[in-house]
Order: structure tokens, then sequence, then C-alpha cells
């Protein structure tokens, strides 16, 4: 049996970049792709054998930067319809087998799987709450009076219009639980109350790491004895205040730095950290894995992507939170021992360098990555995602499955 899957993504690497593996695995396995998502990703996905299916993004990201407790939810809301609104286009009046659609486009998702009747299927690259457990109140406990909040009239009124008013519940943000199908590329002990989700419902099937050859392959310089690999993630890497107290606190040590700076810089700040010490290397994207691989730790924003990778590599962590929404991934970090974390008000030169020492060389940390990466590593990754939607959406087990 040949499926036809449809997948909903944001126009964010940290999104796409962990389904890449399971579209190619299902490509290759004889299922039809069919992929809606924007800008530069649409190029990544395209390459593993996905028809992809492109739509003007509102750029929602950009949402995340101010203040308003409701411009990202907002932002998301209308990105979600402009994705809901390529999907319907394309496909007339033809039909996929099953929907899936990232954390961030689940409400398009829900839409869809309700307006024509099919399978839904939840892909997260974080962390997800049922009833025992919120992220959301998670953050907040952190974090107080950083809640969510959703334009609920905007969502009721398009809800009344495709005839699910009395859905509101599942297509709000600050009140989201999974109640689908879902597979969360996180490992289970990187789950708060993992031991509280359905296993039928929701599997943690770890790091996806794979198909990124298109980031390149690192290696370390010759002489190079400790390794530190910094990097504020796909969203939030506007800071470059923050890439210059690190380009300055490791200049004239023993550490050999890759910084990793995303698209959030201009040219001119990238062309400027790049000059500001000769053991502190400037990339726009490198894969974090190849580094990781090297390095001894690894200084990072805290996104559920980065710490997933540390745990593939068994890399500890410092943590440098930009934003509330990444002190759950700290928290759990600090309750694991996988790590240290630096409020963003207390970074200085001396104290990254501190930190970074002291956890690279922390045997108690050392050897509970070593059971993280063993644990995120049994979890299955991409394969058992794949194996998972197959046996759901009805293809027989097979053997030795790509």
């Amino acid at each position: 049996m040949t499926l036809h899957l449809l997948v909903l993504d944001i126009p964010s690497n940290g999104h796409v970049l962990p389904k890449l593996d399971l579209v190619d695995r299902l490509v290759r396995r004889g299922h039809r792709i069919t992929y809606v998502v924007a800008g530069g990703p649409a190029d990544r996905v395209r390459r593993f054998g996905a028809e992809v299916v492109t739509y003007p993004s509102l750029n929602p990201l950009a949402s995340l930067a101010e203040d308003d407790p409701a411009a990202a939810t907002r932002a998301f809301f209308r990105e979600n319809l402009e994705i809901l609104r390529a999907a319907r286009e394309h496909f007339g009046g033809e039909r996929p087998d099953a929907v899936a659609y990232d954390e961030a486009a689940f409400q398009a998702g829900r839409l869809l799987s309700a307006l024509w009747g099919l399978p839904p299927v939840l892909l997260t690259p974080s962390v997800v709450s049922n009833e025992h457990y919120s992220y959301f109140d998670h953050m907040e406990r952190l974090a107080p009076g950083h809640r969510l909040a959703d334009p609920v009239e905007e969502i009721a009124e398009a809800l009344a219009g495709f005839g699910l008013g009395d859905r509101l519940e599942d297509f709000l943000w600050s009140t989201r639980r999974v109640r689908e199908l879902t597979i969360s590329f996180v490992p289970p002990r990187m789950q708060p109350e993992h031991e509280t989700f359905d296993p039928e419902q929701v599997v943690f099937v770890g790091p996806s790491v794979e198909k990124r050859d298109f980031l390149g392959a690192w290696t370390p310089p010759a002489g190079a004895t400790r390794v530190a690999l910094v990097s504020l993630g796909s969203v939030r890497n506007g800071d470059a205040g923050f890439f210059e107290t690190v380009a300055r606190a490791f200049a004239g040590t023993t550490w050999h730095v890759v910084v990793s700076v995303g698209d959030g810089l201009d040219d001119a700040d990238v062309e400027r950290l790049a000059g500001l010490a000769p053991n502190v290397e400037v990339h726009r994207w490198v894969s974090n894995v190849s580094v990781l691989e090297h390095a001894d730790v690894f200084v990072t924003h805290g996104g559920s992507g980065s710490l997933v990778e540390a745990w593939y590599t068994a890399t500890p962590v410092v943590i440098v939170p930009p934003a509330p929404d990444f002190l759950p991934y700290a928290d759990r970090t600090v309750e694991l021992g996988a790590g240290r974390v630096i409020d963003p008000s207390e970074l200085d030169a001396d104290r990254l360098v501190a930190e970074a020492t002291a956890v690279a060389s922390d045997a108690a940390v050392v050897r509970r990555m070593l059971e993280l990466q063993a644990h995120a590593r049994a979890a299955g990754g991409a394969r058992r995602a794949a194996d998972v939607i197959e046996a759901r959406l009805g293809v027989p087990a097979r053997e030795a499955a790509s």
C-alpha cells in the first residue's frame, strides 16, 4: 500500500530539519509526500523527493520580538490560514491519505483534518502538553506574567466560517494539548512527566539528525585541543551583542570556537564578528552535529532541537535562554544534570568561559551525557517515526525497513 501524506510546516530550519530524514525514508519506501512550506526550507525539502507547495509567508517569526503577548499567536494563526489556503488550492478535489503538520502549523493541520475527514498526525520538534503536564504552565512558573494570549475573537470568527465554531479550544495556542497521533523528535526523558503520556498516542522518537549534508561537514583545525559550538538557533539569533561577547570571551584562550549565527545578523555584523579573534570562526549555518561530534561544550539558547543534538553527541551544554519560552528546557536540563544555565542578565565574558570550562570538565555531567546519548539513540529516530506512520495509516509491517 502506498500512502500520500500531506505535510504542513512553517519556514523555520528548526522545525523543518528534524523532518527531512523522515521525508527521505517515506519517499524511499515508495510513498508520496506533498510538503507545504515557504522560503529557504522549500529547496531543502524538495531534494529528498517531496513535492513542494510554496506560499507567500507572512514571516511570523518576526512577531517573536514584540512585547504584545498576542502578537506571536496572531501572526502564526494568520500564517496558518495562508498554509491552509495553499493546501486547499493545490489539491482542489483531490485528497491525500492523511495530513501531518508541525506544531506551529497545528491550526491549519487540524482544520484540514476536520474539513477533509483525514487522519491527523502531529510532528513536533518540541515537548508537548497533556492533562498532567503543561509546557505553558511550566513557562509561567519560571517567568510569571509571560503567558501567551490568543486572538480568540479572530480565531473564533475564522472557525465559524469553516463550520467549526464549537471547537475553539482545539485551536488555541495557550491551552493546546495533544489530541491526535503525535510524533515528537525529542527523547522520552527530555519530556517532563513523559510517563503520563499514552504511548499509543504520543511517540517520542528522539533525534532525527540525518540528511543535513547540505550544511557541510566540519573538522577541527590542527592543534585545537578544546572545541566549543555557540548558537542561538534558527529563530532568535539576531543578538549581535551576544555573539560579540562570545568572541571576546574566548579570544586568546586555548578554546577553538565555532559560532553559527543563522540569518538574524546582517553581513556587516557577521564580517565584524569574524575578525574579532583568530580562534573564533563564524558561519551563517554549519552542521551542528558535525561540530558537536568534536566539541567539549555547546553554548546554546536551549531550544529543543539544539538540546537533542547535544544529547545525540553527548555534549554538555551551557544554556543562555534569550526568552521565557526556553526556560522549561533549561529547567529540565538542570534537573537531569546535563548542563548549566546562565541568565542573560548575568552573562559576561569571564562567566561564560568559566561555566564552559567547568561543565566540560565535570565528570558527573560527562557521564550523564553519555547516559542520555544512549537513551536518545535508542528512541528510534526517523526510522521509528516512519514505522509508526505506516502502521497507524494501514501499511503492513515490513522487514528491515529503511
